[in-house]
Order: structure tokens, then sequence, then C-alpha cells
């Protein structure tokens, strides 16, 4: 999914994505089109651009949000 994608998906901004990738909390891919480079993720990055922006919203520090993240995404969820 490119970087334009996510934020509609997740609730996050292309700078706070961007922020992320940097610090090293996701990883991206860079792609080749039409002569210009651009990120893309793997679904599963997405969703865990999607928790770490959930719980920076409910208040917790980078990263505990990061390691938050990391132990849901460990856990299968049960429906």
């Amino acid at each position: 999914m490119r970087i334009t994608q996510v934020p509609k998906l997740v609730g996050a901004t292309t700078d706070e994505i961007r922020y992320l990738e940097s610090k090293g909390y996701i990883q991206g891919r860079r792609i080749l089109l039409m002569k210009r480079e651009v990120r893309d993720y793997a679904e599963s990055e997405v969703r865990k651009i999607e928790l770490i922006i959930k719980y920076r919203r409910e208040g917790f520090e980078l990263e505990a949000a990061y390691q938050k993240a990391l132990e849901e995404l460990q856990r299968p969820r049960l429906i």
C-alpha cells in the first residue's frame, strides 16, 4: 500500500508515517513509479502503523506505543 493511501486507512498523517519509518519502527520499501520513488508498505506494516497510532492517541509515548503494538500483533485475536 502506498504512503498516500495509508493515512486514510489508519488515521495518521504522511509526516507521522515518515517519522515512524525514520526512527526504525516501521519499514517500507521504495518502488519506482513513473520516474518517482514512492514508499510502499506491506499489510503487516500498515497494521503496525495503525496500532502505534492508536496507542499514541491514547497517550502512550512512542516507544511504549510501539511495544504495545508489537505485543498486540503477537497475540492472535479471538472473535
